[in-house]
């Protein structure tokens, strides 16, 4: 789970960065650190030229053993290049940031406001409160909770004791896409995670989303779903609701010292004869992932590996409204392609002291819409509105336009301040298919908390 808390006996593990004001968290209880971005992005096969930038502050305070706050303040602008143009075809948004400001200009500006509260509540409990992202799970992509959406309003509760975590995190999400009576849609999800022995973890994930509005009601949030240690599944039914839910699982096993293993799976809807029958049920709904991870590579510290494999069938995270759906501000909650796809991904990267290096390969293969028909791949779109009238089987993994994708990506960087991640960076992304290529070359001072994907 991210973001992590961190305190002063594990601050030693980040990078030191150079300006050493902005490395520990303890040295004052008061501190305030500049956040600046500055991003030049070059798209070679268009010589076209585009910028990002922001401007703020971070506020770090820590009063006692038990409360921190930590909040980051200011101001961001850009425009979107055309390599990450071509990636929202979709929809129109800013991939990390929210809705665009003008669409035809590919531009976006607004606040930046990221930060929590938190507060130590006894030995075995954190609660937390603010407006950012989260991130569920073990590998580089995720089939719960991704960091990929903007950040969004949150409360958390994180309960740690014996081999057990247990982590509640309800949240408040926003939907232009279909603004009948209200654009707010809430969530509720817990995950537990639980180290059955030094070498096996084992994770369950459930999460369930619903409108604040519709016809009949204003629910706003649902009391039903505060109650942090049950099963939303059977509360749904008991309410006779038509919310979305989904339920996940997985493990992880450590080997040879420095290897992990990984699995997880997401299942939106699925009934166990229609999985046998193999007939392609539209409403078999779920999704799986595979990974590993290699640490200290031939003894060489911070040289470290991942390869993963994530598939998603078509219609998983989609509902009859998107005000329903597992998305916010026109973005997926889970992973950036969101569903109708395979996906294999290799990571090699490397870091030592404030210097960072990284290469990664992606192949991607899945199904576009096509003739305005929805074949799965758009969690925005109405399951109920399937392609061929509405057919109920013969529905499968890139089904649609099909796009078989390469994506090589390789970064640069160096660490300045640790505490607002802010790094000079230099980077070379290409994206490939059928006889279509785009480049994009950039550089810059990034002030990211948060992974910014252009793997997708």
């Amino acid at each position: 789970s991210k973001p992590y808390l961190v305190n002063k006996s594990n601050s030693e593990l980040r990078q030191p960065g150079i300006w050493k004001y902005a490395y520990s968290l303890d040295s004052s209880n008061f501190k305030i650190t500049p956040v600046l971005g500055s991003n030049l992005k070059y798209d070679l096969e268009n010589d076209y030229i585009s910028t990002s930038s922001n401007i703020g502050f971070q506020l770090n305070s820590s009063f006692n053993k038990r409360f921190f706050t930590q909040f980051k303040v200011g101001f961001h602008n850009g425009r979107l290049s055309n390599y990450e143009s071509y990636s929202t075809y979709k929809r129109p948004f800013a991939p990390g940031f929210g809705y665009l400001n003008d669409s035809l200009k590919k531009s976006y500006s607004n606040l930046l406001l990221d930060g929590l509260i938190s507060y130590k509540l006894g030995d075995y409990f954190v609660l937390s409160s603010g407006v950012g992202k989260n991130f569920f799970g073990d590998g580089y992509r995720s089939l719960f909770l991704s960091d990929y959406a903007p950040a969004y309003p949150f409360l958390k509760l994180e309960s740690t004791f014996w081999k057990v975590k247990y982590i509640n995190l309800w949240s408040l999400h926003d939907d232009l896409h279909t603004n009948l009576y209200t654009r707010n849609k809430w969530s509720s999800s817990h995950i537990l995670s639980f180290n059955a022995f030094k070498w096996l973890n084992l994770t369950v994930f459930e999460s369930i989303v619903w409108q604040a509005q519709d016809t009949l009601n204003n629910r706003q949030f649902d009391i039903n779903y505060i109650n942090p240690f049950v099963f939303y599944r059977p509360i749904e039914y008991g309410m006779g609701s038509a919310d979305n839910s989904f339920l996940g699982g997985g493990f992880k096993i450590k080997f040879l010292k420095n290897h992990v293993f990984y699995s997880n799976f997401i299942l939106d809807e699925f009934l166990l004869s229609q999985i046998k029958a193999r007939n392609g049920w539209w409403g078999n709904k779920y999704g799986y992932q595979f990974g590993m991870k290699v640490f200290d590579i031939l003894r060489i510290k911070g040289l470290y590996s991942i390869l993963e494999w994530n598939a998603v069938r078509p219609y998983t995270y989609s509902h009859m409204t998107s005000m329903q759906n597992y998305g916010h501000q026109n973005h997926s909650l889970a992973h950036p392609l969101e569903s109708n796809f395979y996906e294999a991904l290799v990571i090699l990267a490397y870091q030592k002291k404030n210097f960072d290096f990284l290469i990664q390969y992606h192949y991607q293969r899945f199904g576009k819409d096509k003739n305005l028909e929805n074949y799965g791949g758009n969690i925005f779109s109405p399951y109920n509105d399937r392609f061929n009238n509405n057919s109920q089987y013969g529905h499968f993994i890139s089904q649609g336009e099909l796009i078989n994708q390469q994506i090589f990506s390789a970064r640069i960087s160096l660490m300045l301040f640790p505490l607002t991640n802010t790094k000079f960076f230099a980077q070379i992304n290409v994206k490939s298919y059928s006889s279509f290529r785009t480049s994009l070359i950039n550089f810059g001072i990034s002030s990211n908390l948060w992974q910014s994907y252009f793997d997708y």
